[in-house]
């Protein structure tokens, strides 16, 4: 069974204060899905875990859209791992 980029962003939850907690129900087989095929762009299987971890932490769309912007960068891996800690880091001040 195959999902497509376009099936796993439509059943992406809204993120809200009061459904933050619900990004844990995101459908397993698509989180093993995107995490593969990050562990594969950035040829990194040992972060395959924390891969999975942001993910359920920021959802399909978030990783998608860093996916891409880091497409853009000299070390394409280093920029996504840099966009996920500024985020955790602008999520930990703001609260």
């Amino acid at each position: 069974m195959t999902i497509d980029i376009k099936t796993i962003l439509s059943s992406q939850l809204p993120i809200d204060n009061s459904l933050k907690n619900n990004t844990k129900k995101l459908p397993i087989d698509a989180v093993d899905k995107v995490a593969d095929e990050l562990v594969a762009t950035y040829k990194n299987p040992s972060f395959r875990r924390w891969y999975c971890g942001v993910i359920y932490e920021f959802g399909f769309a978030q990783v998608s859209e860093w996916r891409e912007r880091s497409k853009e960068g000299r070390e394409p891996a280093k920029l996504f791992s840099k966009y996920v800690k500024d985020t955790r880091l602008y999520k930990s001040r703001r609260i």
